[in-house]
């Protein structure tokens, strides 16, 4: 069957649609089945044709990280490149979301944003080293990554695992150079009840009603407490209820309510240190409600926040790629995680720098500059070249 989509003549546009059209969504993402194995085998074939040696690890039961080496002439010196090749889910969107058009300007697709484009813009900066014949300064290392969009376990395999000097993470940032970010802490509630008959309610313990209180309690007590607290780059810290579940049926009492909290964590900050105001509330409403048996389970994902100097070498030599090759720069922070903070909670100073917008991420209609993609090329090779 034909394609319903024109290749662009553009390599790199090119490249970037071969890969949309890859389906790698997260296999804990509703849709998710091959993962990233198709993003493996297209990134091995590319790499299989410049002759640039790769190798494989198994982070999760199929589903694997690529290493990539260009090797530089200080090979003892290494800048890490690194994209994950996972998607989010389709179910929002109103496009296709493997046929990557190009209108106006645009690619449209599932992951062309986040982040396929930054992912395309690294290898066609190490390409072009490759076609020279020419040895970057020190080695470079590209790393495809499985599972950002879920649990981060590709990033934190690379950080176990592979030594650098500095890290580049591709996002979609507007080719800014993203130097913090917040971290995170996700958990549940579990509030238990006795239950009854909804005709004679007096005889349980609704869990749901228990949970309100709770609520009210956090967003009333807790939340206020972060506008005092803040970080230039990052903003103020911030927490979301963002599911609810309780009961059986309307004429039962329900004997048990959990919610799920996400707490986001700022540079300054653990996520442990997060925790403690939501054990310290529900040590006291349980000892205010002799009928509250409440549970603050072991957070299901952590996160550390991220944050590297502004006088790092990687942070100005990004800068200095930046104006080289659009003119100007913007050092800034961002609200949301990315893979980077693995690797500066292990010492290495890292960036987030690729083209799009994050508000274009899992969005109903995903799309990402063509302009900005080809930009990021040229201020991938020159990071490379200067670092």
């Amino acid at each position: 069957m034909s394609q319903s989509w024109v290749r662009s003549d553009n390599e790199v546009l090119a490249t970037l649609q071969d890969v949309v059209a890859i389906e790698s969504i997260n296999t804990s993402l509703p849709g998710g089945e091959r993962g990233e194995a198709g993003m493996v085998e297209y990134l091995g074939n590319f790499f299989d044709a410049l002759d640039i040696p790769y190798e494989t690890d198994e982070v999760l039961p199929g589903r694997s990280n690529i290493i990539a080496t260009l090797e530089g002439e200080n090979p003892d010196r290494v800048l890490l490149f690194e994209c994950h090749m996972d998607t989010a889910s389709v179910g929002v969107m109103t496009i296709p979301p493997y046929e990557p058009h190009i209108r106006d300007g645009l690619l449209y697709g599932r992951g062309a944003c986040d982040t396929k484009a930054g992912g395309v813009a690294m290898i066609h900066a190490m390409k072009r080293f490759k076609e020279a014949g020419v040895k970057p300064p020190c080695t470079i290392k590209y790393a495809g990554a499985v599972d950002e969009e879920f649990s981060f376990k590709g990033a934190l395999r690379l950080a176990e695992t592979l030594e650098a000097d500095a890290v580049v993470v591709s996002e979609p940032t507007d080719l800014a150079v993203i130097r913090a970010h917040k971290g995170l802490a996700r958990f549940h509630i579990v509030v238990k009840g006795v239950a009854a008959h909804s005709a004679k309610p007096y005889l349980g313990i609704n869990a749901i009603s228990k949970m309100t209180r709770l609520i009210c309690a956090i967003e009333d007590e807790i939340a206020p407490t972060y506008g005092s607290m803040t970080h230039p780059l990052t903003g103020s810290p911030t927490l979301n209820i963002g599911v609810i579940s309780g009961g059986v049926q309307v004429n039962f009492v329900a004997d048990e309510c959990v919610i799920d909290i996400d707490r986001r964590v700022i540079p300054g900050e653990t996520p442990e240190e997060a925790l403690v105001p939501f054990q310290e509330r529900l040590a006291r409403a349980r000892a205010a409600d002799p009928d509250l048996d409440v549970t603050m389970e072991t957070p299901y994902l952590m996160d550390n926040p991220m944050e590297t100097s502004e006088d790092a070498q990687i942070v100005q030599v990004a800068v200095s790629a930046c104006e080289s090759v659009i003119g100007s720069s913007e050092i800034t922070g961002v609200p949301y995680g990315t893979d980077a903070s693995k690797f500066t909670s292990v010492g290495i100073p890292s960036i987030v720098f690729g083209p799009g917008s994050i508000d274009q991420a899992h969005a109903a209609v995903e799309w990402v500059e063509c302009e900005q993609v080809i930009k990021a090329v040229d201020i991938y090779h020159q990071i490379m070249t200067q670092f």
